[in-house]
C-alpha cells in the first residue's frame, strides 16, 4: 500500500498538521516530526490527531525515535516506526507498580518550574518516617528519554474468545468420539466366513439349441443365443486366366466365270478356297453363261460369261491375307480368280471367367478373419461367451471389373465386395443357469449334495451349425459339487460367536474341511448378531 510522507516542521502547530493530514492523497500518512517539537509532545494533541485522522479515512504512522514521544503515542494508539523501511508498530504502555501505602512524592526528585535544572544535577533523597523500622524505598520515576518500566506486579486480563474457542474444539471433539464409538460398536462390525469345502467334478457333455427368441431350459435343451453381425467393404487383385481371339478376317474381290452356255444363280455364302483359306460371298450374284463368237479358223470361238462379287474369309487372321490366285470353286461350271486378299488380323485376349471370379470370391472371405473376429467378439461385451466355430460369412456381394466375359486389360482384374459376418454367443448368466440345471439333474437323487460351480467360465460351445433360426452346437463342462449347505443356516449358527466356538461347529458338518474366519474392523474378535453382516465365503477343495 502506498504512503505519504509528511515531514513536521517546528512552527507548525496542531491545526497546520491536521490539515497536511486531511490534504494527503493516501490512506497511510507517515509523520516525521523534527528532534525537538512542542506540539507533539501533548497527549491531548495527538489524541486530537488520531481522531480526525480516523475520521476523515487516514492511518497515521509517527517515524521517530524520541523515547519520549513514544509513550505518548502508545496512549493514543498511534502506530510508531524507527525509519519509513520499517514495520509500525502501536507501543506497549509500561505498567507502574501499584504501592498499597499512601504514595509519598519526593519533590527533590521532581523538576518543577525554575527548580528543574538543578533538580536534574541533584541526588534524590528518600524521604523517611521517625522511625527507621518504617523506612519505605520507591522507585525513581524514568529518567529524561526512558520509558517507564513495566510492573512486576501489573495483572493479565483474560483472552475470552480463545477460551471460547478452545471450549467450542473440546466439545466438537467430545461429540466425534461419542459418534465414533457408537459407530464402531454398532454399526462398523463385519464378519467373513471361508467354508472349504470337499467337492467332486460332475461332467455334463450335450447337444444344445441355440436362438435369439428361445429360452434357456436344460430340459429342453435350449439356450437364448446373442448373434452380432459386422459389414466390411473389401477389394481384392485377381489374375484373369480366360482367353478369346480376336480380329478382322481378309476380304476382296473375287472373279467368277462360267463357260458353258446358260448362267447359274450363286447363292450369299458359297465359298471358294485355296489352301486353308477359305472366302465366301458377300451377296448373291448370277454368272451368265458363255455366248458365241465367229469363225477362228479351227472353228467358232465362244465367249466365257464372268461376274463380280465380294468375298470375306472364314477365319480371322494375317494368313488369309492373300495376293491374286485361284480358287476352287464349290459349284460345278463356276472357276474362280481372287484378286488380292487383304485386312486379316488376329489377337488373343485375357478375359474374366467365372471360374475366376469365384476364386477371388473365396480369397476375398479369407482376409482379415482374425480382425473380423476380435471386433464380433468386442461388440458381445463382458458377460457373453463367444462361439468361435459360429464365425460364418452371413452375405456378399461382390462386382468384378471387367465383367465376366470381357477383356481384362494387362491381364489384371478386381473384384470389389460387400461382405457381412456373423458371429453368435452365450450369455453367462444364461449358461450357468443351464449347465446348473442340468447337473442338479443328475443329482436329483442325493440330496445332501450342491453345485458349488458350474464350471460356466471354462465350457466350451464346439461344432456349431447354423439353421434359419439360430443353430446348434455341442456343450461341455465340468462342474463342482459339494456338501449341501445353506448360507442362511450357516449365518444363523455363527451369529455372535467367536472364532473357536465357530469352527468346532461348523467343522462338525460332513464334507468340511476348514473353517476361517476375518473380522472387520480389527478390534472386533466377535461375528456380529445382524445376519446382515455376515458374509459367506465357499472356498472348493478338488482333491
Amino acid at each position: 500500500m502506498n504512503k505519504d510522507v509528511i515531514y513536521i516542521d517546528v512552527e507548525d502547530d496542531v491545526t497546520a498538521i491536521i490539515g497536511k493530514v486531511k490534504d494527503s492523497k493516501e490512506k497511510v500518512v507517515a509523520l516525521v516530526p523534527p528532534k525537538r517539537t512542542g506540539v507533539l509532545q501533548s497527549a491531548v494533541n495527538l489524541r486530537i490527531l488520531q481522531r480526525t485522522a480516523k475520521n476523515a479515512g487516514k492511518h497515521i504512522v509517527l517515524i521517530t525515535n524520541d523515547q519520549s514521544l513514544i509513550p505518548l503515542a502508545a496512549g493514543a494508539s498511534i502506530p510508531v516506526a524507527k525509519n519509513l523501511q520499517s514495520k509500525p508498530e502501536i507501543p506497549e504502555i509500561a505498567a507502574l507498580k501499584v504501592d498499597d501505602d499512601d504514595d509519598i512524592i519526593d519533590g527533590s526528585q521532581l523538576p518543577v518550574g525554575e527548580h528543574a535544572a538543578t533538580a536534574a544535577a541533584s541526588k534524590s533523597i528518600p524521604v523517611t518516617s521517625s522511625a527507621d523500622s518504617d523506612k519505605k524505598s520507591y522507585a525513581a520515576p524514568p529518567k529524561n528519554g526512558e520509558s517507564p518500566r513495566k510492573s512486576k506486579a501489573a495483572g493479565k486480563v483474560p483472552n475470552f474468545n480463545s477460551f471460547r474457542k478452545k471450549l467450542i474444539f473440546i466439545i466438537a471433539g467430545v461429540i466425534l468420539l461419542i459418534g465414533f464409538l457408537v459407530w464402531a460398536i454398532f454399526f462398523a462390525p463385519r464378519a467373513t466366513v471361508e467354508i472349504t469345502a470337499k467337492t467332486s467334478k460332475e461332467n455334463i457333455s450335450t447337444s444344445v439349441t441355440l436362438g435369439q427368441t428361445l429360452t434357456t431350459d436344460a430340459t429342453k435343451g435350449t439356450l437364448k443365443a446373442v448373434q452380432v453381425e459386422e459389414s466390411q467393404e473389401a477389394a481384392v487383385d485377381f489374375q484373369a486366366t480366360g482367353t478369346q481371339e480376336q480380329g478382322e478376317a481378309a476380304s476382296g474381290k473375287m472373279t467368277l466365270t462360267k463357260s458353258s452356255p446358260g448362267s447359274k444363280k450363286i447363292e450369299l455364302g458359297t465359298g471358294f478356297s485355296n489352301g486353308d483359306c477359305t472366302f465366301v460371298t458377300r451377296s448373291e450374284v448370277t454368272v451368265p453363261g458363255a455366248t458365241p463368237g465367229g469363225w477362228n479358223g479351227s472353228g467358232f470361238s465362244t465367249t466365257p460369261g464372268t461376274v463380280d462379287v465380294q468375298v470375306k474369309a472364314t477365319a480371322i487372321g494375317e494368313q488369309c491375307n492373300l495376293s491374286s490366285r485361284s480358287y476352287q470353286s464349290t459349284e460345278s461350271g463356276i472357276s474362280a480368280k481372287g484378286g488380292d486378299m487383304t485386312g486379316g488380323s488376329k489377337k488373343t485376349l485375357k478375359i474374366v471367367t467365372q471360374e475366376d471370379v469365384q476364386k477371388a470370391s473365396e480369397q476375398l472371405a479369407q482376409q482379415n478373419n482374425n480382425e473380423i473376429k476380435t471386433k464380433l467378439e468386442a461388440k458381445f461385451g463382458s458377460g457373453v461367451k463367444a462361439i468361435d466355430s459360429s464365425f460364418r460369412t452371413l452375405k456378399a456381394d461382390t462386382a468384378p471389373a471387367p465383367q465376366v466375359g470381357q477383356e481384362a486389360p494387362n491381364g489384371t482384374a478386381k473384384l470389389t465386395s460387400s461382405i457381412t459376418y456373423a458371429m453368435n454367443g452365450v450369455a453367462t448368466n444364461d449358461l450357468d443357469d443351464f449347465i446348473e440345471a442340468a447337473v442338479k439333474s443328475k443329482l436329483s437323487k442325493e440330496t445332501d449334495q450342491r453345485v458349488y460351480e458350474t464350471g460356466a467360465g471354462a465350457a466350451k460351445l464346439t461344432d456349431f451349425a447354423a439353421t434359419d433360426t439360430g443353430g446348434t452346437a455341442s456343450l461341455a463342462a465340468t462342474a463342482q459339487v459339494g456338501p449341501q449347505i445353506n448360507d442362511s443356516d450357516v449365518k444363523k449358527r455363527v451369529a455372535g460367536k467367536r472364532f473357536g466356538d465357530i469352527q468346532s461347529d461348523l467343522k462338525s458338518i460332513d464334507g468340511v474341511n476348514n473353517v476361517e474366519v476375518k473380522f472387520w474392523p480389527f478390534w472386533v474378535n466377535t461375528v456380529p448378531g445382524d445376519t446382515q453382516k455376515i458374509s459367506i465365503k465357499f472356498n472348493l477343495d478338488e482333491n
